[in-house]
């Protein structure tokens, strides 16, 4: 009797047990870790522009402008040859398994900055500056936390292909960014232009053509070129981080007339002209906020108040491809 009885008593514990890591398994799943995403010349945006870092930490001298041109395929072609890779100059998860370098708390480098701009995509809005600190930790910590990805704050391998390969926060195809741009409550869009002129190139249409998977429209009238330009996945990225800290009601983007070499025509520029309800001007309380959170995500022409012809929206605008 007591011998059947001990044996219930452990099946009853193994039964247990077993419901037990079942809940686990439940509550904690594994995550599919996203494929590594493929660069190749003519490509732009936050991926590129981590590579480009990861590059500058390999030692290679190249300008980190998150545009995937001649210069950096020239590099990416060297590091290639160096690591034994078939120098095709693409970028695939060969060439990413070599780039990627293991981060921690107390890094500060270039490898750190790519971190920190893949981090930005899924809008944590780091300071791109290199130092692996508190907020860095806290941003890696949540991130990895939300993907179930194990290992503490260490950035490894695994990390760094979720964060490249990841479709949210911003970091997908042009056309997902557009449509993520389109259905945000915190970006409005203008359906018409500030002259007044009504055509097919105003924000709202650029935005929803593009997330249609189509180009942008440019207007026809004043020094406007008319045709048709794809946005630039670089500012469609900043559009969508901006948006985590200030609401903005966008007044141009590819359409309207501008000045002849403008960089709008190019699908690199964005105007604004009102944040968080307040029209922009002199004394708009956060124009300068937002001005500097431009700069820090790549656009190197931002202009607004105090600058000629922009005392009524701020102008961001990123390279030319």
């Amino acid at each position: 009797m007591q011998r059947r009885f001990s044996k219930l008593i452990i099946k009853l514990v193994m039964a247990v047990t077993c419901l037990g890591l079942v809940s686990a398994l439940m509550v904690q799943p594994a995550a599919a870790v996203a494929s590594w995403p493929v660069l190749r010349v003519g490509d732009s945006g936050p991926n590129v522009t981590t590579m480009q870092y990861l590059l500058r930490h390999r030692g290679y001298s190249l300008t980190v402008d998150g545009a995937f041109g001649t210069g950096t395929d020239t590099v990416v072609k060297q590091f290639q040859t160096a690591n034994g890779l078939t120098a095709d100059g693409i970028v695939g998860a060969n060439t990413w398994s070599k780039l990627v370098v293991t981060l921690d708390v107390g890094a500060n480098n270039n490898a750190v900055r790519g971190l920190q701009v893949q981090l930005n995509k899924y809008g944590y809005n780091l300071t791109v500056d290199g130092a692996f600190g508190t907020g860095t930790q806290n941003a890696v910590n949540d991130f990895k936390a939300k993907r179930y990805l194990g290992g503490g704050s260490t950035v490894g391998a695994t990390t760094w292909q979720e964060l490249t390969g990841g479709t949210t926060g911003g970091g997908g195809t042009r056309a997902q960014l557009a449509a993520t741009i389109r259905d945000s409550s915190r970006i409005g869009l203008a359906t018409s232009h500030p002259s007044g002129v009504l055509d097919n190139a105003t924000p709202r249409q650029n935005i929803v053509d593009t997330a249609n998977g189509g180009a942008a429209r440019r207007s026809s009238y004043g020094t406007a070129p008319g045709g048709t330009v794809f946005l630039d996945t670089r500012m469609l990225n900043g559009m969508i981080t901006l948006s985590s800290s200030w609401s903005y009601y966008v007044t141009s983007i590819a359409g309207a007339s501008h000045s002849a070499t403008s960089r709008h025509y190019d699908g690199v520029a964005v105007d604004v002209g009102s944040i968080n309800g307040s029209l922009v001007s002199s004394s708009n309380p956060y124009q300068s906020a937002f001005r500097s959170k431009c700069a820090s995500l790549g656009a190197t022409e931002v202009l607004g108040p105090g600058d000629s012809g922009h005392s009524g929206h701020i102008h961001c605008a990123w390279p030319r491809p």
